[in-house]
């Protein structure tokens, strides 16, 4: 999803509230002037649209694009369906946002994720659980995107795939990082690593969902994170241990298990 044709949950980035006492008497003073009227208009109008993707995505997750109404829609997010349509002109238009809304959450909590560790390592295994379950839990967001796009052409230079290049970039400033401090070989391509990392969560993602999040979902990523790193089979060459790990995942999918 996330190297090829794949990105705003600002509704999920909440802001912590301050209590009376860390505002202090300057704070309090500033809240107490009145807001311009074209501000407050503006907060409530993108407080409502938050409110109709939040409650877009839970109607598409839990029913898919195909068995989710704009009424469905309009209901779950307390709305009339005249008000919903002044918002987004059709479903295609709400699935987007839905979807851009995914992308945003998924790079905001890799950001955070990645920011909190130290080691190349601990940042690859990071991403990659946060990217995993993310894919789980939005599955059928995810899958929205190719009935949303009807050519590679289409895709290529729009909003999303805009959003997937922000994204991926931060895998590639990660094995940038790791090059540098020789933790991953000078030697391997930052683009076919991305493809690869990427591409096996995927499928690994798949192979979850079919056993119904049985799997050891930690040993996928560990395994994954070591194919890169090379802390483990350092006898092998990089080929030989790609081969391993997509074989295994081959292997697992085929027996309908979790590798």
């Amino acid at each position: 999803m996330a190297s090829g044709p794949n990105e705003s949950a600002k509704a999920s980035i909440g802001l912590d509230a301050l209590s009376t006492s860390e505002k202090g008497p300057t704070s309090m003073k500033a809240s107490s002037t009145p807001r311009p009227a074209n501000q407050t208009r503006q907060s409530r109008v993108r407080l409502r649209e938050d409110a109709i993707v939040s409650a877009a995505r839970e109607m598409f997750i839990a029913y898919g694009y195909s068995g989710t109404t704009m009424a469905m829609i309009a209901r779950a997010a307390g709305v009339a369906d005249g008000t919903l349509y002044t918002y987004f002109e059709n479903k295609d238009a709400l699935a987007r946002a839905v979807i851009s809304d995914f992308y945003a959450r998924l790079s905001d909590r890799a950001r955070a994720g990645v920011a909190g560790r130290r080691r190349v390592r601990r940042k690859l295994e990071g991403l990659a659980r946060n990217h995993l379950d993310l894919l789980i839990a939005d599955r059928r967001v995810v899958e929205m995107l190719p009935l949303l796009t009807s050519s590679l052409s289409e895709y290529t230079g729009s909003d999303h795939h805009r959003m997937n290049r922000e994204y991926v970039a931060i895998f590639d400033s990660i094995i940038n990082e790791g090059q540098a401090s020789g933790e991953i070989a000078a030697s391997l391509d930052v683009r076919v690593l991305r493809d690869i990392f990427f591409g096996a969560l995927d499928f690994g993602a798949t192979s979850l969902l079919i056993n119904s999040g049985k799997g050891n979902a930690t040993r996928l990523v560990e395994q994954l994170v070591n194919m890169i790193v090379g802390a483990e089979g350092a006898s092998l060459s990089v080929v030989d241990r790609l081969d391993a790990v997509a074989n295994r995942l081959e292997a697992a999918l085929d027996k309908g298990q979790t590798p």
